[in-house]
């Protein structure tokens, strides 16, 4: 016999093939721990999504439905859901703004005058300034119809058609000049999104990105002008990616890049990439910062898949429901008031993003970790026994044991394994976060498929010295054995260390 512990993985990279070795992390990621800690790292589940909110959507059964867009301000959080445009104001009265005429991409972005900023909306080719719970619509005869918007120095960015960039004036949304636009230069192509970074502006095209900087002449004339460029293009503007200093894009060889100085650092691997090839016009991105943990966020998603960049670690993690939706909930994020938001994309609802909150929007979530495979090829392997290390005694009640549960081997009152007689059934959903447990399977066949899960009991609340372990697994040949973890009580969960007990078959 030989004890074996197992490299938790990092990042979830699923191979091609499943036989590669299939490691993941699926509403979860990993987390260096310090040099004296047990073990080097421990995978926790994503934060929890508590509802924060619900405002009026308007959604059609043909248009959007979800929260499309954020915007705030000292005093007011703006928000589109569907058609509906809310303003929020700090003792959370909401008042409905406007409702919108169509379903295009929205754009809000606010600019530094005070005390009333104003927030800029661009939607279906038209431009609207809101102040406070006011809006207008700018029917300005200089200004073709723009595509998008930022904001830069005080000035709203309006890309329009055949590649020019609008500015407003410096601090005053409502005013366009004739001649305050430039025209991307150096890359051809359709413009499709400025996004101001400090004092530089992004050109994101379909063909490249050109960079502008702030350097007015003292004449008056438009103040950008281009510093640099790359050959590397944009596929949608919704895929553009700003959360503080960092900005991201998915780029036109279907990379996701990182800016880094005036060019693009590849962040993204095959794994990602491979469901990157969605329809243009489909997958968007979005950012938030996760203040319960630390951890900052680039989400891209479409109706199929979410992945999720974390820029505190470089690793990626996949989200994904557990209920009947077929894509994580999360679409639009913003910070405000001491809370990090959420917005969800099939209505008007929002979250506030907490760790101690175990569920998303009251729904229990899946914690899933494949891990990669264990084998001794070219020979067989014997698999005496799985033990975890994990959070134990989250139990948020402790009732007697009735048949079909899995009491450990060592667990009062009964003091025995009644899974290994193949009592255990399905748990109701209280009842798992009462008794909750740790899931295990093994697949013999490097992933593709999986045995019925054995239960790890993770104890009642305050049962901290709970071990975690199961035997008798039985031969595998030269594929080896893969291990997958997963956890959907709604309960605090974290996984610092696996390792099999094994005997080398020659």
């Amino acid at each position: 016999m030989a004890i074996v512990p197992l490299t938790l993985p990092t990042t979830s990279a699923g191979t091609r093939y499943t036989m590669e070795g299939d490691p993941r992390l699926i509403n979860c990621y990993a987390e260096q721990t310090g040099s004296g800690a047990k073990s080097p790292q421990t995978i926790y589940a994503m934060s929890g999504l508590d509802l924060w909110t619900t405002v009026q959507n308007g959604g059609t059964s043909s248009g959007p439905t979800g929260v499309r867009a954020f915007c705030a301000t000292e005093d007011y959080l703006y928000v589109v859901a569907g058609r509906k445009v809310t303003a929020i104001d700090k003792l959370g009265v909401k008042t409905l703004v406007v409702t919108l005429p169509g379903d295009g991409d929205v754009y809000l972005a606010r600019n530094r005058r005070s005390p009333d900023p104003q927030v800029g909306l661009v939607s279906d080719g038209t431009f609207r300034v809101i102040t406070g719970t006011s809006i207008a619509t700018v029917t300005d005869p200089d200004l073709p119809p723009p595509v998008a918007l930022g904001v830069s120095d005080g000035y709203h960015l309006l890309p329009t058609t055949f590649g020019r960039m609008f500015i407003t004036g410096e601090d005053n949304a409502t005013t366009v000049s004739a001649l305050d636009f430039g025209r991307a230069q150096k890359q051809p192509g359709e413009l499709l999104y400025s996004l101001g970074a400090e004092r530089d502006v992004i050109q994101f095209t379909t063909q490249g990105i050109e960079w502008w900087t702030n350097s007015p002449d003292g004449s008056g004339n438009f103040p950008y002008v281009p510093v640099a460029n790359i050959t590397l293009g944009c596929i949608g503007a919704k895929t553009v990616v700003q959360l503080d200093r960092a900005v991201a894009w998915m780029a036109s060889d279907y990379t996701v890049r990182l800016m880094d100085g005036y060019s693009g650092k590849r962040i993204s691997d095959h794994a990602q990439e491979r469901d990157f090839h969605a329809p243009v016009g489909t997958v968007y991105g979005f950012g938030w910062n996760d203040t319960s943990t630390g951890h900052a966020w680039l989400c891209w998603r479409c109706e199929t898949w979410a992945w999720a960049y974390n820029l505190r670690t470089g690793m990626w993690s996949e989200l994904k429901e557990s209920g009947s939706r077929t894509t994580w909930r999360g679409c639009q994020a913003i910070s405000w008031q001491g809370d990090t938001l959420i917005g969800d994309y099939e209505d008007g609802r929002i979250y506030r993003v907490d760790y101690k909150v175990n569920n998303w929007g009251g729904d229990p979530f899946t914690l899933e970790v494949n891990l990669a495979s264990a084998h001794d090829f070219p020979h067989k392997m014997r698999l005496n026994a799985v033990y975890v290390d994990a959070v134990t005694g989250v139990g948020l009640a402790y009732p007697l044991p009735k048949i079909g549960d899995e009491i450990g081997w060592d667990s009062e009152p009964l003091g025995w394994e009644l899974e290994a007689f193949g009592w255990l059934e399905n748990l109701d959903t209280p009842y798992e976060n009462e008794f909750p447990a740790l899931m295990l399977a093994t697949s013999a066949d490097g992933g593709r498929t999986f045995t019925q899960n054995r239960h790890l009991n993770l104890g009642k609340s305050g049962d901290r010295i709970r071990r975690l372990r199961s035997y008798r697994f039985g031969q595998f040949s030269t594929p080896g054995c893969t291990l997958r973890l997963s956890c959907s009580a709604s309960v605090a969960r974290a996984i610092s260390g696996v390792s099999i007990d094994v005997d080398k078959l020659k």
